[in-house]
């Protein structure tokens, strides 16, 4: 009997994310950016919409602040998206304009929204 319920119970979680997660790139208009694939990804570029604030270290400047303020105002369609961000100061947005070269941007993927800031580098 435990077994049944714990395959009907993944099962729903499977079938749920599996309705939520559409949402949200048709919510932000992300569905036209190029699909995320973790395994093939660029790893030369950051991608804005699926980067954990780790990889934020690798442009000096926006560890941690900057790649926090990123991460919680995703997804973006654009750049220009990033830019516009609310509360963004004049310097933190040269930086992003400076840095653009080294962004990129993909579909959301939220399976692992929560590890984006929190990856086991620090406890919150």
């Amino acid at each position: 009997m435990e077994k049944v319920f714990c395959l009907l119970l993944v099962c729903a979680m499977v079938l749920g994310l599996n309705g939520i997660m559409p949402a949200v790139a048709a919510e932000s208009g992300a569905e036209e950016l190029p699909r995320t694939n973790f395994i093939e990804q660029d790893r030369s570029k950051i991608d804005l919409n699926n980067a954990n604030i780790k990889e934020f270290r690798e442009v000096r400047g926006m560890y941690p602040t900057l790649g926090r303020i990123i991460i919680e105002h995703a997804p973006y369609r654009t750049l220009d998206d990033v830019l516009n961000i609310e509360g963004l100061t004049a310097k933190q947005q040269e930086l992003i304009k400076k840095s653009a070269d080294r962004f990129t941007l993909r579909q959301p993927d939220e399976s692992m929204n929560r590890e984006r800031i929190n990856n086991a580098l620090y406890r919150l």
